[in-house]
């Protein structure tokens, strides 16, 4: 296939453990570039989390964030997804009675969290020795305790694009994931996982391919144009929709289950530039 765009996940797929990306992978991309192949990020992350660890030598041409809510292209907003407010509230109560880590993700600004529930998310990301945690993701809840969230006593003005949840336990973590489907007969949303220690809540019939489709559109491209790479869950529906996908060495067992490519090394052996030098 001609391939005439790329859409790369960022967390264990674009980036390391240490949410960093390689030398080489920069340079490759560029030249990917120079040779008019698109380069299309689709994360779980927001903009404004994406902008924050993306160096300024990479140079993209369109963002999928919040796992589809938010779709982006030469500094165009094409797509934008809100949450319901009455539905953050109601998820909100509820999982308090689950005891799990949450935040509320708004279109603009900081992630933010309601004051009254700083103790028992504090608990939740403090771990004792010999947990099988994902560990960046464990990581990542630590530090956005003590420094990204942005504690409130009420809703802020700006509209809601995510709510994210995550737990140490994976049996509460199932259980929060059943009930979330329940909910699902009173209010119109979608949920989505990229481990089985979290789960995201967002508009109805959203995930990843929905926010690439735009992209397509956009560049008058066809998904049969499209090489995708992704590591999780939530990029199933993205790597499905490519005409050609990989899944990396270090991603979930039940998307090598459906994907048959597997990259040769992991994200922390710089495993997206090895095959990308490969196959493009």
């Amino acid at each position: 296939m001609m391939v005439k765009a790329i859409a790369l996940d960022m967390d264990g797929t674009l980036l390391n453990a240490s949410h960093e990306i390689s030398h080489e992978l920069v340079k490759l991309l560029a030249e990917c570039r120079q040779k008019d192949i698109l380069i299309f990020l689709a994360t779980g992350r927001t903009l404004k989390e994406v902008k924050d660890v993306l160096p300024d030598e990479v140079k993209v041409d369109g963002i999928v964030g919040g796992n589809g809510m938010i779709v982006e292209a030469d500094g165009n907003n094409l797509d934008e997804n809100e949450v319901n407010k009455d539905l953050v509230d109601e998820v909100i109560k509820r999982s308090r009675d689950h005891g799990l880590y949450y935040e509320i993700h708004p279109f603009e600004g900081s992630r933010f969290v309601f004051q009254e529930d700083k103790a028992s998310l504090v608990n939740e990301v403090t771990y004792t020795e010999g947990l099988t945690v994902e560990e960046h993701e464990w990581k990542s809840r630590t530090a956005a305790v003590k420094s990204e969230i942005n504690w409130i006593q009420q809703y802020p003005k700006s509209n809601i694009t995510k709510v994210y949840f995550f737990s140490k336990d994976h049996e509460r973590m199932k259980d929060w994931i059943s009930e979330l489907h329940h909910l699902k007969e009173k209010y119109p949303f979608s949920t989505s996982s990229s481990s089985h220690h979290n789960v995201e809540v967002m508009a109805e019939g959203i995930n990843k391919a929905t926010g690439v489709e735009k992209l397509l559109n956009y560049y008058s491209l066809d998904a049969s144009q499209l090489l995708a790479v992704g590591d999780a869950n939530n990029d199933l529906p993205l790597l499905k929709l490519a005409g050609k996908s990989a899944v990396m060495k270090n991603g979930s067992d039940e998307v090598k289950k459906e994907i048959q490519e597997v990259t040769e090394y992991t994200n922390d052996e710089n495993g997206l530039y090895h095959y990308l030098r490969k196959h493009v």
